[in-house]
């Protein structure tokens, strides 16, 4: 068995005595304590707080089967409690698993424990991922298939132990579809081009009970949708795009909100003619995580269902260079007759883009949030930790930001300034797709885009360009995707309903 596809056992109990075997992990907190003690580790959780240790103590007696490990949370001082609680769940995990013993007894019996369960789980099972399926060949793969998985048990104490196991369930389908979408990131990009994305989507369709429309190159070109036609005419993989919709069930004539998430896809991005450095090339499989964050909210809303009608768009596209491929100073006329000057074919996304918004705007959705990997200037700007969101909507906004507290993933809003369309003039077409300041990136992508949204559709775009790709280990993700982004646009449907 692949380990990124290791399947993690929980139960819940409502106390765990001392003598019965397993791993008992304490998560101790600075200034209260949200992992109750036991009586008969009160003395020695008193001289451990004295002596004001942050680091990680495990006690035991004579044989390891029944022991105890003290973990503060205090070591993960950069991080908020709940992504602290996270990294110290999977750090107890790994414990574990490293001593074999099983199982490792998360206890959270204090009347402030109250949601602490869902964040270890989480933080156990995104940080057990791993994509190892080229690594080691065929003897890897048998030790693999031996690794030492233990069961999770979490005392709930006075806590509703019913509600606690509900939570948890939905939880662990919300992370098994952040980690399917995140082997999708991290495939080479010789494996998962826009055929075969398409494909997968097809797959998540039959999984999660979703509606699904498919777009050749032909019906691309019948319909005007010319943003994706001309990114993708240097590949000989051609574009694609996907529509996967969730119908709730309604009773009678009930009309309920519709929510459209639309992403970007470019499963290889050379820069195209205006090539990229070769440094700046290695992680380029990863320019479709915006597509695969879509497709993971997608399954997310499929398989715990939603109160609202949400359709997801995926624009696909490889971007390379050669005889055929789009030039600078190309035109696109776009579907709605918006002409585009090609000033950069590196700046491809926001073409493709377009395309899945304008589809996105004719169903006349209540929503639309848009997700991509769309500027280096964000990462500039915010680092790996932060995506940023712009839009015009307060409210829409607002939702976002609280779903992404919900799971972690935090966004920052950036002003979406329109004084800055006047550095994306063109003097041969109705606007250039880059400005012609070397500043202000992340904002000129946005207020491209914006163009081709109508002014009453609530919208937002995200750009996930730093957390989506860190480039390394971070936080409680192994290097390589996060699945950044999916959790958020499930959370903000979630909450719609």
């Amino acid at each position: 068995m692949d380990k990124s596809k290791t399947k993690i056992s929980w139960r819940v109990e409502k106390t765990w005595a001392a003598d019965v075997p397993g791993l008992r992990t304490f998560l101790l907190a600075e200034e209260h304590e949200f992992f109750t003690p036991y009586a008969e580790l009160e003395a020695k959780l008193k001289l451990y707080n004295e002596r004001e240790i942050e680091k990680s103590l495990l006690l035991s007696g004579t044989t390891l089967e029944s022991s105890d490990y003290l973990l503060p949370l205090a070591q993960f001082k950069y991080l908020n409690i709940w992504e602290a609680v996270k990294c110290a769940a999977l750090m107890a995990y790994k414990e574990a698993v490293s001593l074999k013993i099983s199982p490792l007894v998360l206890v959270m019996d204090a009347p402030d424990a109250s949601g602490f369960h869902k964040k270890a789980l989480e933080g156990i099972i995104l940080g057990s991922y791993a994509y190892e399926q080229f690594k080691g060949g065929a003897k890897s793969k048998e030790k693999k298939s031996e690794i030492f998985v233990p069961e999770i048990v979490f005392v709930s104490g006075g806590l509703d132990q019913p509600l606690i196991t509900a939570e948890l369930e939905r939880l662990q389908t919300v992370c098994e579809r952040v980690n399917r979408i995140r082997d999708l990131v991290n495939h080479p990009p010789a494996f998962l081009g826009p055929e075969e994305f398409a494909c997968e989507a097809v797959k998540s369709a039959a999984a999660c009970s979703l509606k699904i429309e498919l777009w050749d190159e032909n019906r691309l070109k019948g319909e005007g949708y010319a943003g994706l036609l001309a990114v993708g005419r240097g590949s000989n993989k051609p574009p694609r795009m996907v529509a996967l919709t969730y119908e709730p069930e309604i009773d009678g004539d009930k009309k309920v909100p519709h929510v459209v998430l639309v992403g970007k896809g470019i499963t290889f991005d050379s820069g195209g003619l205006s090539l990229k450095p070769g440094a700046s090339m290695v992680d380029m499989k990863s320019d479709m995580a915006g597509a695969a964050a879509v497709l993971g909210a997608m399954e997310i809303i499929g398989r715990l269902g939603a109160k609202v009608k949400v359709t997801g768009i995926l624009a696909l596209a490889e971007n390379m260079p050669s005889g055929t491929a789009q030039a600078p100073g190309d035109i696109i006329v776009m579907k709605n007759g918006k002409s585009v000057e090609v000033k950069n074919t590196d700046a491809e996304g926001r073409l493709i883009l377009v395309d899945a918004l304008q589809l996105g705007a004719s169903l006349e959705p209540d929503f639309m949030v848009d997700a991509a990997t769309l500027t280096g200037a964000c990462r500039v700007a915010l680092g790996i930790d932060v995506a940023a969101v712009l839009g015009r909507d307060a409210d829409l906004i607002k939702r976002l930001k609280a779903a992404g507290e919900e799971s972690g993933e935090i966004l920052w809003e950036l002003p979406l300034e329109k004084a800055y369309l006047e550095n994306m003039k063109s003097d041969f077409a109705d606007i250039s797709n880059i400005g012609n300041s070397a500043y202000g990136g992340t904002i000129t992508a946005a207020l491209f885009l914006g163009e081709f949204v109508p002014e009453e559709i609530p919208w937002a775009h995200l750009d996930i360009a730093g957390p989506a790709y860190p480039g390394k280990k971070w936080k409680y993700f192994a290097p390589g995707a996060t699945g950044y982004g999916a959790r958020i646009m499930a959370g903000l449907v979630k909450n719609l309903g």
